[in-house]
């Protein structure tokens, strides 16, 4: 079954890049005349007119040919732009950061090859590409929203579920995305008589059928389903609140069979790749580049205490909660682990829920205060990031004892991803907040919103967080 607003996405997510595209190409194209013609306002110095593309065909037609894919990318193109117009502002202000991160880039690699005046033609070409977007976006969004709320092309739908689902669920819809339905109907899930079903399909010559209740609604609502699959009316499922705001399905086909997946964690694609070298690219060039602070590291421990060993290694949950061994610095005298239970009885924890957290626990030696502070006992992961166990980004793993005892079982979602040497709670609370409920939602933030660019972020804003011993105990 192919639903209607599918085949209409399918179309427009072809047609909307290929637009982009030539507009990019026109804009790129008039905006050395442009400069030419705001230079002796500006104050700028002008040169003769020419053509961007004959002067840097390089720079011009890199940069131009990657604007339908970056702004795929800040998804610019989700939901066939009608997401709200708020959404699309920032994801051209997306777009322009990244643009002009190429460009920053391409000037530091090839200093010499721009002028000046190219530069201006770069920024007003960049201006000109941004506006005709953004006006691209609000027209076909303004005849969109209008042709589809003209009477004859409201969609016919039956809501079906609980009367409460139905009810929070249906006005929780934005109005503008209501105007282009009428609803002809309900069912209520457990006083369904699918001859009374068939009734109003046939008399209300319904399109679409929504549940309201998320997926339990599905599993109750099952013949009425399977009847409208039947008769080709495309079936909408309103997710509850409770389900991560990144689930999303992929239909695939094994064999002569197709399934149906449902995820909430990010799925292999391009970025997935990239992230991956990255992780492992970065790790190695990590472990040679701090190479000296591991002998000042072992030094130190050796000094702190002689009969410990220099590592540390402790079982930690990864990916999907599969154990795997965690390499640090050791911070702690090597009896550590034994007195666990006792220094909880006598200090208590300062971290509400599972995770034991202290300030001046004193199984930490002197030193060990020091490569804490600093994070270099953190510096040993980079092996686990390239031996796949570990990512560069991602949510702190956990000691597997503590996985255990996470209270909710959506809490466990943070495990969906590969765990990291640094993540939103990292970089923003760390030691200076206690509240576990709070590293959960920013880990659960994370897999959420993930993107190549995300990390990106993370990793520049780590720096600063090390450097300046952020909420390090």
């Amino acid at each position: 079954m192919r639903a209607y607003m599918t085949r209409n996405k399918s179309i427009l997510s072809r047609l909307l890049p290929l637009t982009d595209l030539i507009l990019a190409l026109c804009c790129a194209y008039i905006a050395p005349s442009v400069t030419h013609f705001i230079a002796p306002y500006l104050g700028w110095d002008s040169l003769a007119d020419f053509n961007i593309f004959t002067a840097s065909p390089f720079l011009a037609g890199a940069a131009v040919a990657a604007v339908p894919v970056v702004l795929r990318v800040v998804g610019f193109y989700h939901r066939a732009n009608l997401q709200r117009k708020s959404s699309g502002v920032r994801q051209l202000i997306a777009f322009v950061i990244y643009y002009l991160g190429f460009f920053g880039l391409y000037q530091v690699i090839a200093p010499d090859t721009t002028s000046i005046f190219v530069n201006h033609i770069i920024l007003v070409s960049l201006v000109l590409i941004t506006l005709c977007l953004y006006l691209r976006f609000s027209l076909l969004q303004t005849l969109q929203l209008h042709t589809r709320t003209g009477r004859n092309h409201l969609r016919r739908i039956i809501l079906a579920g609980s009367q409460e689902d139905i009810d929070k669920e249906w006005d929780a819809l934005p109005d503008f995305w209501k105007r282009r339905l009428t609803p002809v109907g309900r069912i209520i899930a457990g006083e369904a008589d699918q001859q009374e079903v068939q009734k109003l399909i046939e008399e209300k010559h319904v399109q679409q059928l929504m549940l309201c209740g998320g997926l339990k609604a599905y599993h109750d609502m099952a013949e009425t389903i399977n009847r409208c699959e039947l008769q080709g009316i495309d079936i909408y499922v309103h997710l509850s609140e409770n389900h991560p705001v990144s689930l999303r399905s992929v239909v695939s086909e094994i064999g002569d069979q197709r399934v149906l997946i449902l995820t909430s964690s990010p799925v292999y694609s391009w970025q997935m790749f990239f992230k991956n070298v990255i992780d492992k690219t970065l790790a190695l060039l990590g472990i040679i580049g701090t190479s000296p602070l591991w002998l000042i590291a072992a030094i130190g421990i050796k000094i702190s205490d002689p009969n410990g060993k220099i590592f540390y290694r402790q079982q930690r949950s990864g990916l999907y909660g599969k154990p795997f061994g965690m390499w640090k610095f050791r911070s702690m005298y090597s009896d550590a682990d034994k007195r666990l239970d006792e220094i909880k009885a006598k200090y208590g924890n300062e971290m509400n829920g599972p995770i034991f957290k202290l300030t001046n626990d004193p199984r930490i030696f002197r030193f060990g205060h020091f490569i804490r502070k600093t994070s270099i006992d953190e510096l040993p992961q980079l092996i686990n990031v390239l031996t796949g166990d570990m990512s560069l980004v991602g949510p702190r793993p956990l000691p597997t004892y503590e996985t255990a005892e996470f209270p909710e079982i959506r809490q466990r979602r943070r495990l969906s991803v590969k765990p990291g040497l640094t993540c939103y709670w990292q970089i923003e609370d760390r030691s200076d907040s206690n509240d576990f409920d709070n590293m959960i939602n920013k880990d659960l933030k994370y897999i959420d919103n993930w993107n190549i660019w995300t990390d990106f972020v993370l990793i520049l804003r780590t720096i600063p967080a090390v450097l300046f011993g952020k909420g390090a105990k």
